[in-house]
Parts: C-alpha cells; structure tokens; sequence
C-alpha cells in the first residue's frame, strides 16, 4: 500500500504540477515579429496612399488610424517599444516609396494600447 502511495504521489507531483511555459525568447520573437508587421502595415498603407493623391498630412492621418485600428486587438501590443517602432517606420517609409521627409515629430499620433 505504502509502494502504491508513494508512486501516486510521485505520479500527481509529476504530471500534476506541469503547466505550459512560453519561453522568453519566443515573446522576444514574436514581439519582433509584430513590429515588423506593424511597420510594414503603415509603410504600405501610407504609401499607397500618397500614390492615389492623397496629402501626406492625409495619408500620414490615414495610415495612423488604420495600423492603430488592425493591431490594437493584438494580445501583444502594450510590449512594443514605440520609440523603436517608429524608427523602423521612417527606415521603411523610406525603403518603399522614397519619402524621407518624415519624422518621429509626424508619428507622435502613433499610439498603440489594446482594446477589447
């Protein structure tokens, strides 16, 4: 009975106690990932914006709702590091449609917190 007890107890300690870890460097990964998503997003929207005529006070405008509107359901969106973020934006900016006027000045508009 002893033996028995004793190997339930080890049993329960083992498979009872195990609870599902997310590692550190996989949220650094995904986070990484979703700044990447979130830059390319403004990029392409205030791109194609620019090119159908619009402003670039506009596109600048438009392009900030929409990024703001697609990710703040994102579980992740507090972590960013906006700062970084907008760094990224202005490099991409300028990468895909050769806009160099930009500023993190332009993209204090650029507020990212979840919603439910």
């Amino acid at each position: 009975m002893r033996l028995f007890l004793l190997a339930l107890l080890i049993t329960v300690l083992t498979f009872g106690t195990s609870s599902q870890v997310n590692a550190s460097q996989d949220i650094e990964k995904q986070l990484t990932k979703l700044e990447n998503k979130i830059s390319k997003k403004f990029s392409k929207t205030f791109c194609n914006s620019t090119g159908f005529g619009i402003s670039y006070e506009g596109a600048l405008k438009f392009a900030l709702g929409e990024t703001k509107g697609e990710f703040s359901k994102n579980k992740l969106i507090d972590k960013v590091d906006v700062d970084t973020l907008k760094d990224q934006i202005i490099a991409d900016v300028g990468n895909t449609c050769y806009y160099f006027e930009l500023t993190k000045a332009d993209l204090d508009g650029l507020k990212l917190e979840k919603t439910n």
